[in-house]
């Protein structure tokens, strides 16, 4: 059977049913020759302040007497020795439910008819079984106000019994009635600190604009995309950080040997690598070479973007520390590919959270857990709408959140297939039209979604997509039943816009899939090396540069008009030369405006007075003092719009996505030329004048950036202050600062056509 016979029946197996054997043999061939429960809320009844015990101590009493809940022997009696209370430390789950963690550090729990205690709570992140199972524990507590005052219940969710005065009972009626008397003396419970003490008061630049930085591009809820187990770690966990960031060998193998896209990452640093991926693939799937080590909190061995890519890097805590360094706008893209999903299920067998890969599944699982995160950040902070984690759904809902002095975060969609609109027909789905993308574009908006990618890395029924690397090639056949049809850049010119301000065309980097060593051989024995018609693999035209022929279908311009409409965010990070050459004249035509949160295409940013995002460059300083992260700050003023001031440049660095991320100008990790001198020293005060920054510790890892670079988002404040020491300009850092207020303006042009 020739290569294209095995891709060609991977792929049918693929979309018909369960990516079966043949996939196996397919990809397992490619690999040997060189592919190089439902969280729960407490009602809210009239009565007490049911949020107002978040994160204090306090002593647990009877309501009507002077009896104290006090550990035993023999667990838990209302006793008059307040000297003997327990002290507990009330952690929220979620809104109105609380971990009861005593002066022990262990948690209330409850057993049957009895109320005693566990030092240690098991988990769906720290138990083999699918995370969307979504664990109830013994130690989840809801609490219920009586009304008229500052009397409560206390009901335990798994075992469905309230405390009484002698353990647990199911009858509501012998609940007790209890109050609680602030304590000291409590355990600490396990948490990231945030290196940074102070209260923000700075939202406003004088001229009246809003002061603080946008971050245009990132997926906290990576963990729950691509079947679940690629991305390990969650932004939260109602259990805590001992949850949400547990030792990962349940997701990437003994010693993260089954951690492929980490190795693919590694291979290629974002690109697969032709040369090595193969061989890397195989002695880690097969011989199961180690990766890196699996412990997770409070160890953090290897939890850093360099060392292992694969782990969270969006942790609630972190997005605060950021925050706080000045971040008031978040772009929050729910991400995932179903190819990517469905090699690792056959590759891994049983290694998924999910049977089904469809990606906008996986939309909506995450469009779900982001909401859940907001009321989690609530919960620690007091009670809905309190805390600093804010969604929001229009942008003068995001100007008032900003001028609060907290964080406005925007939804959108980043997959391979939006609305599950497929190049070819799928069983199962019915071939979409312009009346259903209107209706599902409308529906997703209804559910909060404001940005959206078009195109992504494979083809799809809107566009072509910017895949460019060998591998990717056959990602794309699996996704659409097609090669790509890639042609001389000269045969797709480019329109005046494309070079108004003197940037050029954009290009293709370009990676063949019959280039990769062994694939190449393989491809030139079946056809004799000679006659091409019996090549396996596609031919292509000879040429320095390589563009997709094809652009915009008719339902994608479809698809962009109705997001017009909307006034949704239009995303052209990922979106081809022939695509730009469709769409650039439509959005100049209506005065539209656009972001491009990957970087690229900024002289077409600029003529819709848009905003280009991408990470800054790195902080290496050469022998004059000289270095990418200076040019990037000065970039960033120079691209400033003249008469209004603000940037066209900007802030996004794909945390998640594996993008690339500063490393460090020190130690081992470092890939400094020159010898550095003058590290950051700690403390440093914010930009903004109102937050003092220690070095970020989480647990037994201190992300030192010196050592780690931009180790996760937390580090931002540190970055930032990197390149203040290193000689950024005032007027530099403060254009960075001033691209809050730039993302927030494209949103409210666009809203203008609604």
């Amino acid at each position: 059977m020739s290569v294209v016979c095995y891709i060609h029946e991977a792929r049918s197996t693929l979309m018909k049913a369960n990516f079966s054997a043949t996939v196996v043999s397919a990809l397992a061939l490619f690999s040997l020759h060189a592919i190089g429960a439902a969280p729960i809320k407490a009602s809210i009844e009239e009565g007490g302040n049911l949020y107002q015990f978040a994160n204090q101590c306090y002593l647990m009493k009877l309501y009507d007497s002077d009896h104290y809940l006090s550990k035993t022997d023999n667990g838990f009696v209302f006793s008059q020795k307040k000297y003997f209370a327990t002290k507990i430390y009330m952690r929220p789950a979620a809104l109105g439910v609380y971990l009861l963690f005593d002066q022990d550090k262990q948690y209330l729990i409850a057993e049957g008819k009895n109320l005693t205690v566990a030092g240690k709570i098991e988990s769906e992140m720290t138990l083999d079984v699918p995370e969307k199972d979504y664990l109830i524990t013994p130690a989840e507590w809801e609490l219920q106000a009586k009304k008229g005052g500052n009397e409560y219940h206390l009901k335990n969710i798994k075992e469905e019994t309230w405390l009484a005065r002698k353990g647990l009972n199911k009858n509501f009626n012998l609940a007790a009635s209890i109050s609680f008397e602030p304590a000291n003396g409590c355990a600490k419970f396990p948490e990231s600190e945030l290196g940074a003490t102070g209260d923000i008061t700075k939202t406003q630049h004088d001229n009246g604009m809003l002061w603080g930085f946008a971050d245009a591009h990132e997926h906290s809820g990576a963990n729950h995309g691509f079947g679940g187990k690629i991305f390990h770690g969650a932004s939260f966990h109602k259990l805590g950080i001992e949850h949400a960031l547990a030792d990962c060998e349940k997701h990437h193998g003994e010693n993260g040997s089954k951690d492929l896209m980490s190795v693919t990452y590694k291979s290629g640093s974002g690109n697969v690598a032709p040369d090595s991926f193969g061989s890397d693939l195989y002695d880690h799937l097969i011989k199961g070479k180690a990766d890196h080590r699996t412990s997770g909190y409070p160890k953090l061995s290897e939890w850093n973007v360099h060392e292992a890519p694969t782990h969270q890097s969006l942790y609630y805590k972190w997005i605060e520390r950021a925050y706080l360094g000045g971040m008031r706008v978040m772009v929050e893209y729910m991400e995932s590919t179903e190819v990517v999903c469905e090699v690792y299920k056959t590759l891994l067998p049983g290694n998924s959270e999910s049977k089904s890969c469809n990606e906008m599944a996986h939309v909506d699982h995450q469009l779900i857990k982001i909401k859940e995160l907001q009321d989690y950040v609530d919960a620690q902070s007091g009670g809905p709408g309190r805390g600093w984690f804010r969604i929001v759904y229009s942008p003068e809902e995001a100007r008032h959140v900003v001028k609060a002095g907290k964080l406005a975060v925007i939804l959108g969609i980043e997959i391979e297939n939006p609305f599950n609109c497929f190049v070819d027909e799928r069983e199962g789905f019915q071939a979409c039209d312009d009346e259903l993308v209107r209706e599902r574009l409308n529906r997703y908006y209804d559910k909060g979604v404001r940005a959206l990618f078009p195109s992504h890395k494979f083809v799809n029924a809107f566009s072509s997509g910017d895949g460019n690397a060998g591998v990717l090639e056959l990602g794309d056949y699996l996704n659409t039943g097609q090669w790509r049809d890639y042609v001389a850049c000269e045969e797709v010119p480019g329109r005046y816009w494309m070079k108004a301000h003197g940037e050029g065309e954009q290009t293709s980097i370009f990676s063949k899939i019959s280039d990769i060593p062994g694939i190449k051989a393989l491809n030139e024995f079946l056809s004799d090396g000679k006659d091409p018609a019996k090549q396996a693999l596609p031919v292509y035209a000879e040429a320095e540069t390589h563009c997709q022929r094809n652009g915009f279908t008719p339902l994608g311009m479809s698809l962009i008009k109705e997001m017009m409409s909307l006034g949704m965010i239009i995303d052209l990070g990922h979106t081809p030369k022939a695509s730009l050459n469709d769409i650039i004249p439509l959005l100049v035509h209506n005065n539209y405006p656009a972001v491009h949160t990957h970087g690229g295409d900024q002289a077409a940013i600029n003529l819709l007075d848009g905003l280009a995002s991408r990470g800054l460059g790195s902080a290496c300083r050469d022998e004059e003092g000289g270095s990418g992260l200076l040019a990037s700050f000065d970039n960033i003023n120079e691209q400033s719009d003249p008469e209004t001031g603000l940037p066209r440049k900007g802030l996004s660095y794909d945390f998640n996505g594996f993008a690339s991320y500063n490393k460090p100008r020190f130690g081992a990790l470092s890939r400094c030329e020159e010898k550095q001198k003058d590290p950051l020293e700690y403390p440093f005060t914010s930009v903004g004048g109102d937050i003092v920054f220690q070095k970020l510790k989480t647990g037994e890892q201190e992300f030192d950036f010196n050592q780690l670079g931009l180790a996760n988002i937390g580090l931002y404040p540190d970055l930032i202050e990197e390149a203040r020491r290193s000689g950024a300009s005032d007027e530099s850092i403060t254009a960075l600062f001033k691209t809050a207020e730039a993302y927030i303006r494209i949103w409210e042009r666009a809203e203008q056509r609604r």
